[in-house]
């Protein structure tokens, strides 16, 4: 018998990835309606940083 892979697909992955954007997408308008610069900002990075890894 075969060992099973552990880990997830590329799909499995960008789906991930997809709702963490989304997610952090929210927390960017919501810091943005609120003034949250610092918030804002922290949001916008982690934006940069899953749209970076969706481009594979």
């Amino acid at each position: 018998m075969e060992d099973l892979l552990e880990g997830m697909t590329d799909f499995q992955y960008k789906g991930m990835l997809l709702e963490d954007l989304e997610n952090w997408q929210r927390v960017k308008s919501l810091a943005e309606k609120e003034n949250a610069k610092e918030t804002e900002e922290m949001a916008q990075t982690q934006i940069d940083k899953i749209n970076e890894k969706l481009k594979f």
